[in-house]
């Protein structure tokens, strides 16, 4: 009896635990390679595994699709760009994706025709659907040529392009995917006329689903959604394998192999933006859509698509309100780039690639933050640009005290051995003898002269200039990192280089942001935390694995080799380094370097954080300033060493009267900055006066008193930090006029 019992309780567990949310599919049109990502998600078990059963089902002509997502006899659609207008009218819907950034949806004219221009279809024969919803941009088009429905023979469409390749129409509407194919198998050549030269761009084959599924279902929208990312992404990089899958199982159109091969090599032109993410949504292009169906009167002014666009739950949770608002209101960067650093990034003939190319377009995809790349000559160009305002962000820079100073920078996403490239035939020369070539701004030009004072720095614009200069025995050495060296030396057929790993140090890969811009920082972060280790290793595959394997010049395979054991043998030494070096780094960032309290960069930032606090909270915030009394008579008298001392003395007075939730640093010279959280004006005043008293009464072991002044304000709301601080610096300075050691309120 208990063994029966056991049995049943173990088969109903195990239902139980196996039990799958099932999804409804209703597809945009019949099984095809249009829809291959659903079908490779299914195939590969990426819905399975997040517990998903999804049913795909084919085009229905007798159902209104909108109708059915809405109902919920189907949880998920695919539709046309017309779904803006279902959404216009009142469809409460929401755009998850769109499989395409360009609708394959175009007209398709025989060349002996000579119908080259939608202005050439005047009085001709035209196979289009009667709905002006499903072909709105090519009426659009039509109509911005001239030439209205009635200029035309409007014919029903027979989806059959034999009825084009015997004349029985002038042009008919095509996937550019679907019938250019049967074309070409018969010989026949063609044209092409398409919207999207003409100025109308749209998306196609959204993925959408009712706002009353995402509020009641959250987590089995969001799973869906990245099972069905990964089934397009894996369905564009294996194009054959999934032609066959379909051509085995989903072929209810009898299509060959070939076809679909084809179908899947044009579709995949169109479904990556600029920066080759897939399933972009932009609500900015959906307004210029909007304006096609304008033309054809299918939408009215008064429209708002602002609510259009899905936020996947892995985004939601990790963003903060204040995060994702910033995010609304600032829905793409600038980013400056290193122009000539291949493999890891590169910027030739408007294209943006290499491994910070790829971890960029993840890191940026992960949140939904659109980026434009502002090329440039050199790394040193790019830091100027940053400086400038000429971009937002730096896709790939290392971290330094002097970057700190104008720069954020999120958690380093990617770490590579800094190696110094050096003569093979030379005799071997320690670190600090040597004269080293280095790109010009790079981070270790600052790291080095700091580390080595006396080393001789020859500073260069690019990596080929510095190998030369090795070459030549200009230098003994030029520091870079490894792979990149290799590149070069290949490229410019440099012999006789090894590589030394004697710096015993890293590039330490962060997105360096201009630190005016709140919030990045930490949206930023939050994305690289979701990176995947394979995703890591795809990407680090896809440009390092390859580099070298048809080479038989054995300087490079030296080199590789040498990167390959250093990566392998010293990968824990390496990461140990990473997370020592950024612990140095964010010390010194944050840390002023004589006392040990915060410096004014980490005091900033703790500013925006706080006055955060305050408005969310609406709680009380007040900031003391104060500085020494007559600090340059005591410098000019005693001496700097002396002056030094008195400021860490009173450093440690005022850090031993510091709550936890106080924020006490320099602000610069003899200045300092005390924060208060839930300190209202009065309580603030009564601590700054204690803090006169003990800096009176303390022993700094001079032979003149040491005395400050204090100014202190209250936080207004909505005020801006430079205003609030620059009150608080006014009434300092009223103290000092009124007498010195006195407190002053704004």
């Amino acid at each position: 009896m208990r063994l029966l019992f056991a049995s049943v309780f173990f088969i109903l567990l195990s239902g139980l635990a196996s039990a799958k949310d099932t999804i409804d599919v209703r597809l945009l049109w019949k099984h095809q390679f249009q829809f291959a990502g659903y079908y490779m998600a299914i195939e590969k078990g990426f819905y399975a595994e997040e517990n998903l059963n999804v049913r795909l089902k084919e085009y229905d002509f007798n159902l209104d699709l909108v109708d059915e997502v809405i109902q919920g006899e189907s949880q998920f659609g695919i539709a046309r760009t017309s779904l803006l207008i279902d959404k216009n009218a009142g469809a409460d819907v929401v755009a998850l994706f769109a499989a395409y950034q360009q609708s394959p949806l175009m007209l398709l004219t025989r060349k002996d025709s000579n119908i080259l221009l939608s202005s050439d279809l005047k009085n001709k024969n035209v196979m289009i659907t009667n709905d002006a919803k499903k072909v709105g941009e090519i009426i659009a088009m039509l109509l911005q040529a001239g030439i209205t429905v009635s200029d035309f023979n409007q014919q029903e469409h027979s989806y059959n392009p034999e009825d084009l390749i015997n004349g029985k129409t002038d042009a008919m509407a095509s996937y550019i995917s679907n019938e250019p194919f049967h074309l070409e198998k018969q010989g026949v050549e063609y044209n092409t006329i398409h919207p999207k030269d003409y100025g109308f761009d749209m998306y196609s084959d959204i993925l959408f689903t009712s706002r009353e599924f995402v509020e009641k279902n959250p987590e089995i929208t969001d799973r869906f959604y990245r099972a069905s990312i990964r089934g397009w992404l894996y369905a564009f990089e294996h194009i054959e394998e999934t032609a066959e899958v379909i051509f085995k199982y989903y072929n209810s159109q009898d299509k060959s192999l070939s076809a679909l091969i084809y179908e899947g090599e044009e579709l995949r032109k169109l479904a990556f933006d600029h920066n080759g993410t897939f399933g972009t949504l932009s609500i900015n292009k959906f307004n210029e859509m909007a304006q096609v169906y304008l033309i054809t009167g299918s939408i009215f002014l008064g429209y708002d698509f602002s609510d259009f666009i899905y936020r996947p739950l892995s985004n939601m949770y990790r963003l903060s309100q204040a995060e994702q608002s910033y995010l609304d209101e600032n829905p793409k960067v600038k980013v400056c780039v290193h122009p000539d650093w291949y493999p890891f990034e590169s910027y030739w003939q408007g294209k943006y690639q290499g491994i910070l190319a790829d971890y960029l377009q993840l890191i940026m995809g992960n949140v939904g933050l659109e980026y434009e790349i502002v090329p440039s000559i050199t790394w040193k160009q790019s830091l100027k640009s940053i400086r400038t305002g000429g971009c937002d962000l730096l896709a790939g820079a290392m971290q330094t005290v002097e970057r700190s100073q104008y720069l954020d920078f999120t958690r380093p996403y990617l770490s590579v051995p800094a190696v110094i490239a050096v003569k093979t035939d030379e005799n071997k020369k320690y670190l600090p003898e040597m004269t080293l070539s280095v790109i010009d701004k790079s981070a270790f030009q600052e790291i080095l002269s700091i580390r080595y004072p006396n080393l001789k720095i020859l500073s260069v614009d690019h990596v080929v200039e510095g190998l030369r200069l090795l070459q030549a025995g200009t230098v003994d050495g030029f520091v870079g990192a490894d792979a990149n060296i290799a590149h070069i030396a290949k490229e410019f057929q440099i012999a006789d280089i090894a590589i030394s790993d004697e710096l015993r140090d890293s590039w330490d890969f962060s997105i360096a942001i201009r630190n005016d811009m709140p919030y990045l920082q930490s949206i930023l972060n939050k994305s690289i935390a979701e990176i995947t280790p394979e995703e890591r290793d795809a990407i680090i595959n896809r440009w390092l694995v390859v580099e070298y394997k048809h080479t038989v010049d054995y300087t490079i395979i030296w080199i590789v080799i040498g990167v390959s054991v250093v990566l392998a043998l010293l990968g824990l030494y390496r990461y140990i380094q990473v997370i020592s070096y950024n612990k140095m780094l964010k010390t010194i960032a944050e840390k002023d370097a004589l006392t040990g309290i915060f410096s004014r960069h980490k005091l900033r930032s703790e500013l925006e954080s706080f006055t955060e606090l305050a408005k969310r909270h609406n709680w009380s915030l007040s900031v003391i300033f104060f500085d020494i009394d007559n600090f340059k008579q005591i410098n000019d008298s005693l001496g700097h060493d002396v002056g030094d001392k008195v400021l860490l003395a009173l450093s440690k007075l005022i850090s031993k009267m510091t709550r936890k939730t106080d924020r006490f640093g320099r602000w610069g010279g003899e200045e300092f900055l005390f924060l208060m959280l839930e300190t209202d004006l009065d309580k603030a005043h009564k601590i700054a006066e204690k803090f006169r008293l003990e800096i009176c009464q303390h022993q700094f072991g001079l032979p003149m008193p040491v005395t400050c002044s204090f100014g202190v304000a209250q936080y207004k709301h909505n005020e801006s930090i430079e205003h609030w601080v620059s009150r608080a610096d006014k009434a300092m300075y009223q103290a000092k006029h009124e007498g010195k050691n006195c407190v002053r309120v704004s």
